[in-house]
């Protein structure tokens, strides 16, 4: 079973709003948004909420990226 690519998981949310696929996302990105969030704020509980937007607003907008 091969894996899908960041494209096809939000396109599977999407479309489907498949919250498997969603995990999946945020599985493999979290650890990169927080410690780039941390980089910038240098603050471990707003880069937890700063990390928490960004997903909350990649759902939100999940629908409006192109292909």
């Amino acid at each position: 079973m091969r894996l899908l690519d960041y494209a096809e998981l939000l396109s599977a949310y999407a479309s489907q709003r498949s919250e498997t696929a969603f995990a999946t996302l945020v599985e493999r990105h979290v650890a990169l948004v927080y410690s780039s969030a941390l980089r910038q704020v240098r603050d471990p509980h707003l880069a937890e909420e700063i990390t928490q937007a960004v997903f909350i607003i990649l759902a939100r907008k999940a629908g409006s990226f192109s292909k």
